[in-house]
């Protein structure tokens, strides 16, 4: 009886622990002056590997895509609201090509004007990961997903709306944190946009 016991306490202890690594924030900010905008490209997000031992638990396994594969997910949580017809990201990438058009230049460009005639669209959605990845300690495993994205008034430059969301989920891989952190941020949105 004694060794149920103790098992069911190691047991107890463990998914205690478990939980203890669930984390969700999530915000939204509207600008004062929202522009009417209905076509809307989602670029790369920009992602860095940080440096090696920079980490905060165990061993975190971050793909060099990272920025590709949350600009997807936070694409297709989006589109799944109704806010705005998305451009398909693979003809945007080819339209870029087609008139060298860098992600890096989306971030510091004085004239919108260029991006306008050359994607077709009324916004870009310009986003930073911050973390992606899945990590493993001793007792437990988990994805992490943080970033920020911004919608920016391709004729103006002016940002209409910027979200940030951080999910870091125990026993689930990154994508599904990426996938909460994106349903959670657009949700705010769409919230803060009706009020």
């Amino acid at each position: 009886i004694v060794k149920k016991m103790l098992a069911v306490l190691i047991l107890s202890l463990v998914l205690f622990g478990c939980s203890m690594f669930d984390l969700e924030e999530y915000n939204a900010s509207v600008g004062a002056n929202t522009p009417e905008i209905k076509r809307v490209a989602v670029i790369d997000f920009a992602f860095e590997l940080p440096e090696k031992g920079k980490i905060d638990r165990g061993r975190i396994r971050r793909p060099q895509n990272a920025g590709s594969l949350m600009a997807d997910i936070f694409a297709e949580h989006l589109l799944g609201v109704g806010l705005y017809q998305i451009v398909e990201r693979e003809h945007v990438k080819y339209l870029m090509r087609q008139h060298n058009v860098m992600p890096s230049q989306l971030y510091a460009s004085p004239d919108w004007s260029k991006f306008r005639n050359a994607l077709n669209v009324d916004g870009v959605v310009l986003g930073s990961v911050l973390d992606y990845g899945e990590w493993r300690s001793m007792f437990n495993w988990g994805g992490v997903a943080a970033f920020t994205a911004r919608l920016v008034d391709i004729e103006t430059g002016a940002v209409v709306w910027s979200v940030s969301a951080n999910r870091n989920t125990a026993m689930k891989n990154a994508a599904v944190s990426a996938h909460a952190a994106s349903k959670d941020a657009i949700n705010e949105l769409q919230a803060n946009l009706n009020r």
